[in-house]
């Protein structure tokens, strides 16, 4: 059942990407034309039996009536020689690459809406460069050809009632009616949990609140692991989550509402992620990248990590790029509609973002900002996101005193050559190497983490580069996005500061799925096969001296994507990296000789064995305050030693 849904997904895909997906073409005798439809008293429209609510704007892969006032309201229709209809499918493009142009559609049955001039056509019949996007604008049809705004025009007295005018102040007055599940959005501040709290620890029960644009509000019904819950309230006190054992629980709405234009609104809020843990591992991160808009992924993956560990949760949570699905999202999109959703799915873990190719560099700068765990303000490229040393403000992050993460947006990597993007290191050495000389003039010992959402490797010529199958991919890959210019020199870099002064650092990259690679994980004495010039198709070998790895796909949706994610933990003297698939729990254990030596263990002549007593001494108890839903009273927050961890790894192999 996957593969057949990848094959028609990739097959769907190849259309999209031919700038324009092409319609049937119009038969003779296809034309547009206007049908009466039954108004009523509530504002709705019946059509076929059904009602149809007024919505203020489209939204993705929903079908909608369009009308005409004239009188009363009068229904867009296509018809031929055969048949007619009224309901108009709207379509957004979304599996495309970044640098795409925005495409919408509007299809009804074989034909498609396109304005050509000043006609209404049934087909496109031309590709076109720019953006094709269809838009509800006030009360006006509006469509944008590469920057062309057209309306569509009503005037009831010619023989061709329906035309084109490039001028708003000639648009016909139009409605757009949708129904189902969701009709149109009213939800501005998704609910989400201020924080985990801890097992046992008498926490209060949980607020959850959802926050509305101006509407009246005809109903609200609150949901806790599915179940219907007795709240009508814009904020929900959730009694039935507190006294529970460690897990992940889930919190939403449905909301139906109203407003004086007559626009009808139903809107399920985005899942809010309630952790209950026992504890925190210490030093440790998840990380993934290429969410892909799967945002339960994330919930999915926390849930994962406490079913692995016995209750407990990492340290840290790390986005790597791409949150987003379609041509990359500005920063206002990303920080107004994308944020809150992920921000409900982390459950109050504390998080730091990196960009992708879909993604704002400065939207991730802002959203790592708001964590304030000791990263600063950052520019667009990126910079550091995350201090152990600092972050004096998180919950679960205090116990990530050993962790550094340096945060590698996309935009670091994309220069302007002759008007068109190209991928290159030349502008990131600089702030890589003062980023790791800083570091290495106070380093004890940290685990050093680049997160980047672009990797090192020359994809399809490193042998581990290879799909899900084994299979070897096509050699070199010959596109800038991934085979990056100057991957070499950063991987020397990265490799003299591990070398010289004993760092213990991974560089964690995503992106490469979208060309079928399977995940890939090298260690030090791995050979490293990175790309010296793009221009000249030039690549250099070397041996690691530090990690190199995917960080995870969390999607499912693109190439080998498959619902994977990091969990990296100090394990004994070294490093545990376990990359695991959320819905299975499958699990690639790798484990990873630290570098850092301490002089004090340099200077030992023998080891030490810890005795049963002293491990379980190690449980150490650390008052803190409460990582809580509402009291300011402290509990006792338990941090699970690593070796604890695997013995419960090893328990579930």
């Amino acid at each position: 059942m996957r593969i057949s849904r990848i094959i028609v997904a990739v097959a769907a895909l190849i259309v999209m990407l031919m700038c324009v997906p092409l319609g049937t073409v119009a038969a003779s005798g296809a034309h547009f034309t206007l049908t009466d439809v039954a108004a009523g008293a509530d504002g709705s429209i019946t059509v076929g039996g059904q009602k149809w609510f007024r919505a203020a704007s489209f939204d993705d892969d929903k079908d909608y009536i369009i009308t005409v006032k004239d009188g009363g309201e009068k229904a867009l229709t296509v018809a031929d020689d055969e048949q007619s209809s009224c309901i108009w499918h709207y379509y957004r493009q979304t599996m495309v690459a970044s640098t795409t142009p925005r495409f919408t559609s509007l299809k009804s049955g074989s034909y498609y809406l396109v304005f050509s001039g000043d006609k209404l056509r049934t087909a496109y019949t031309r590709a076109v460069s720019g953006d094709l996007v269809w838009e509800h604008v006030g009360s006006a049809l509006r469509y944008n050809e590469a920057g062309t705004y057209s309306y569509l025009r009503y005037d009831a007295g010619s023989d061709e009632p329906l035309s084109v005018t490039a001028e708003l102040s000639e648009a016909a007055e139009v409605n757009i009616y949708t129904n189902g599940e969701q009709l149109e959005r009213c939800i501005v501040s998704q609910p989400h949990a201020e924080s985990c709290v801890i097992e046992g620890s008498g926490y209060p029960a949980p607020v959850f609140t959802v926050g509305l644009a101006d509407v009246d509000v005809d109903s609200i019904s609150w949901y806790v692991d599915g179940e219907e819950q007795d709240c009508d309230s814009l904020s929900f006190t959730a009694e039935t989550l507190t006294g529970r054992s460690a897990g992940v629980h889930r919190v939403s709405c449905l909301v139906e509402a109203h407003d004086g234009s007559g626009i009808r609104y139903r809107e399920r809020s985005e899942d809010a992620v309630f952790v209950i843990a026992k504890g925190v591992v210490p030093d440790s991160v998840i990380t993934f990248s290429d969410v892909h808009e799967e945002y339960t992924r994330i919930g999915d993956a926390i849930a994962c990590v406490i079913e692995r560990t016995g209750g407990y949760i990492p340290s840290l949570v790390i986005c790597t790029g791409d949150f987003v699905n379609g041509p990359k999202a500005d920063a206002d999109a990303m920080l107004g509609r994308y944020y809150p959703r992920i921000v409900a799915e982390l459950g109050g873990l504390d998080a730091v973002f990196v960009s992708g190719n879909h993604d704002s560099g400065e939207a991730a700068s802002a959203m790592s900002a708001a964590a304030d765990l000791g990263a600063g303000e950052n520019p667009p490229a990126g910079g550091l996101i995350f201090s152990g040393k600092s972050a004096e403000n998180g919950t679960n992050s205090r116990f990530a005193k050993g962790v550094i993460v340096y945060g590698l947006n996309q935009e670091a990597a994309m220069v302007d050559k002759d008007g068109s993007a190209a991928y290159t290191y030349e502008n990131v050495l600089g702030d890589i190497e003062s980023f790791l000389s800083k570091t290495a003039a106070d380093y004890h010992g940290e685990l050093v983490i680049i997160s980047a959402h672009t990797g090192l490797h020359t994809l399809g010529v490193q042998p581990d580069s290879v799909n899900k199958n084994g299979a070897r991919l096509t050699d070199w890959i010959g596109e800038n996005a991934y085979n990056i210019d100057r991957s070499y020199e950063l991987a020397a870099l990265i490799n003299r500061y591990a070398e010289q002064y004993g760092m213990d650092i991974m560089y964690l990259f995503g992106h490469d799925h979208s060309r079928a690679e399977s995940e890939l994980i090298m260690t030090d004495g791995d050979e490293l096969i990175s790309t010296e010039s793009y221009a000249d198709m030039t690549t250099g070998r070397q041996p690691l001296r530090f990690t190199y790895a995917h960080s995870g796909y969390l999607s499912t949706v693109i190439g080998s994507a498959d619902s994977s994610f990091s969990f990296i933990y100090r394990d004994g003297g070294g490093f545990a990296y376990d990359l695991i698939r959320t819905y299975d729990s499958r699990t690639r254990h790798t484990d990873i000789a630290a570098r850092y030596v301490p002089a004090e263990t340099a200077a030992a002549t023998s080891a030490v064995t810890t005795s049963a007593a002293t491990t379980t001494a190690a449980v150490t108890s650390a008052k803190t305050e409460n990582p809580r839903t509402g009291d300011d009273t402290g509990t006792w927050l338990i941090v699970l030693p690593a070796v604890l961890l695997l013995v419960s790894r090893r328990r579930k192999k």
